[in-house]
């Protein structure tokens, strides 16, 4: 019965989230976005035909897990290593200011400060997959503007989970006297000292490229099982993540994203990577991403918000104006034009996909509550819509600009 009551629950999240994605996508804004909707939706504060339940828990993280991993296998090293300056300062203005603005008006409203370090975290993230596709849809991925958004909001992305990886390791003190200035050293210790081995080993691969290639082809045209370069992938991921948790410490979703890095295409080869993404991205937007932002949408307490208006009210407006001030701030430092600059900055608040999934995992860790996790996610699904909305006028203005400027 119990299987059965699963299967149902499942079908009707599919059908709802695809339903509103698809219905948002046609809006041009992401698809999460409907997603979110159908979870309230089908939640227990309007239809009430889906409730929380372990099961859903399950399909939820493994929702996590293959986000993750389609996050790393969509970037490349070599562009992370290579980020311009430009890129390094507009990231580091556009995380510092909402993080510090965050954790300050959390702190201010008698969060503990591990809480309102997390909240400052949910304020700061830029997430790469919705400024992608809001860049795409512009016809400006390519342009020197897009590159930067995307390399910073990449360069953003890893800032957020250093500091997610230091805020778990001070929750995991239960309280306990703690040295925080020690643990935040020797978090950032063991983080640096992961990632540097994920980036030594990329260089490594690249440095012995075709010595690896010519193994790798032999070694792929050996094996008769269709999908076997789909299951490798997998078990290096899950080996991977196991070494970040139970090794370094880290949460398992550092070991999965920063494992999606190291999937060089020339090892195993082109065509193995293809299908390997194509299987991987068919089985994350297909299935588990509609079912993970719905089940978030579905764990939102409504009443919870009620009950904390003015400090939900009071987080929104800090939430947009310290990320889009630090955007543009940053913007402005790089010598991007007035236009550019705000089109930067409304692109740099779009949360989107990776705030909803720290944000889930900050909640089932304990770290914040139902209420903190209902405000902060329903901000970001605020800030994902407005992102493309705001920033349409200034793309529209900039390729006027462009278009006419031969005829001046």
């Amino acid at each position: 019965m119990a299987t059965e009551q699963l299967f149902v629950s499942v079908v009707i999240i599919l059908v709802a989230a695809r339903l509103l994605g698809e219905f948002c996508q046609r809006l041009r804004m992401p698809p999460l976005v409907g997603e979110l909707a159908a979870g309230i939706i089908i939640g227990p504060y309007v239809l009430n035909l889906i409730t929380p339940n372990a099961s859903l828990s399950v399909l939820s993280d493994l929702g996590v897990f293959f986000l993750m991993l389609l996050a790393g296998l969509q970037m490349d090293p070599r562009e992370i290593r290579k980020a311009g300056f430009h890129a390094a300062i507009l990231s580091t203005m556009a995380f510092t200011i909402p993080f510090t603005s965050g954790f300050a008006v959390a702190y201010s409203f008698g969060l503990a400060t591990i809480q309102s370090m997390f909240v400052g975290l949910l304020l700061s993230i830029t997430a790469v997959p919705v400024t992608t596709i809001v860049l795409m849809q512009f016809g400006i991925l390519e342009s020197k503007l897009g590159n930067t958004v995307i390399t910073a909001a990449v360069i953003n992305d890893i800032f957020s989970l250093v500091i997610l990886s230091i805020v778990l390791q001070l929750h995991e003190a239960n309280g306990a006297p703690v040295n925080i200035l020690e643990e935040v050293t020797n978090s950032v210790i063991k983080i640096s000292l992961f990632i540097g081995g994920i980036f030594l080993i990329d260089i490594l691969f690249r440095k012995a490229n075709i010595w690896l290639q010519n193994r790798a082809r032999y070694f792929f045209e050996k094996l008769h099982t269709r999908e076997a370069a789909f299951g490798i992938l997998l078990i290096s991921t899950i080996l991977v993540s196991v070494v970040a948790q139970e090794v370094i410490g880290l949460h398992f979703i550092i070991g999965t994203f920063f494992s999606g890095l190291i999937v060089y295409k020339e090892i195993i080869r082109k065509e193995n990577f293809e299908r390997v993404y194509g299987i991987i991205s068919a089985i994350t937007f297909g299935f588990f991403a509609p079912i993970f932002f719905a089940i978030i949408g579905i764990d939102i307490k409504m009443d919870s918000i009620v009950n904390m208006l003015p400090f939900f009210i009071i987080l929104t407006i800090t939430a947009v104006l310290s990320k889009v001030g630090g955007g543009y701030i940053g913007s402005r430092l790089i010598k991007f034009s007035k236009e550019e600059c705000y089109v930067i900055a409304f692109l740099m608040n779009g949360r989107g996909m990776v705030e909803l999934v720290i944000a889930s995992i900050g909640f089932s860790s304990g770290i914040i509550d139902s209420t903190i996790f209902s405000i902060t996610v329903t901000i970001g699904w605020i800030t994902t819509i407005m992102a493309p909305i705001l920033s349409r006028p200034y793309v529209l203005k900039i390729k006027s600009q462009t278009t006419n400027k031969p005829n001046q």
